[in-house]
């Protein structure tokens, strides 16, 4: 009885990655008979053309990304914050508990969206590198500081720590006014993120990330091919 429940399980599943293949194939203006394996390749060759391009942008796009994030993400992030410094009530540990993890998970989703690792060494102020093509790729202390600070309410100063003085500290924030006056200027480095880029910039963006979850996808499928024993050419594990 498991049997039988397991290849009619296997049977679908096959559909459904046979289905994905069929439309990817026509994303990728692709008509010959083409292997998994080769189309994961142009997947990581169409991606690694757009790391190329936005090389030089990926702080900008993570701040941009995670500023969006607390905002907008089912995590309710800033209006959970708003409501915790409410002068009216006393700040609830539990709560700030939700608070810490829920800003922990919007930063992780900005990494997880564009398939980076971070990495802190003694030589830069920290780096992504690319879990696809393997590209190092650079950012600014203000991206290190965001994702190695473990609570939100402990708030780095503002400017380059090389040009900070010796006494500047990093202050704890749980006043409604500081959140506010922050949530409107994430909005403000939203609107002028989207202003102060080309619509071909904006685009190409979207598009980047489109081919990201097409690859992501794929990869899946292709890490559940063992799982269920699946027939025909043999597929490579990501």
């Amino acid at each position: 009885m498991q049997e039988h429940k397991d290849k009619k399980y296997a049977t679908f599943f096959e559909e459904l990655f046979d289905d994905f293949k069929e439309s990817l194939k026509s994303d990728l203006h692709v008509d010959e008979m083409t292997t998994d394996e080769e189309l994961k390749q142009l997947l990581i060759s169409i991606i690694n053309e757009y790391e190329n391009e936005f090389y030089n942008n990926f702080t900008e796009i993570f701040i941009y990304n995670y500023y969006k994030n607390l905002l907008n993400s089912y995590n309710n992030t800033i209006n959970r914050i708003l409501k915790a410094t409410n002068t009216n009530q006393s700040f609830n540990n539990d709560e700030k508990e939700i608070i810490l993890k829920s800003e922990r998970a919007d930063c992780d989703d900005v990494l997880y969206l564009y398939n980076f690792k971070y990495i802190k060494d003694s030589e830069t102020e920290g780096k992504f590198i690319s879990k696809i093509t393997g590209k190092e790729i650079p950012i600014s202390y203000q991206v290190s500081e965001i994702i190695t600070n473990n609570d939100v309410f402990f708030r780095p100063p503002k400017g380059d720590p090389d040009l900070r003085g010796p006494h500047t500290t990093f202050s704890i924030e749980y006043s409604q006014e500081y959140w506010l006056n922050f949530k409107n200027e994430m909005l403000k480095y939203i609107e002028d993120f989207e202003n102060n880029h080309s619509e071909d910039f904006l685009d190409d963006l979207k598009d980047y990330r489109f081919w990201l979850n097409k690859y992501r996808v794929l990869t899946t499928f292709l890490n559940q091919i063992d799982t269920y024993s699946l027939g025909g050419e043999k597929h490579v594990k990501n």
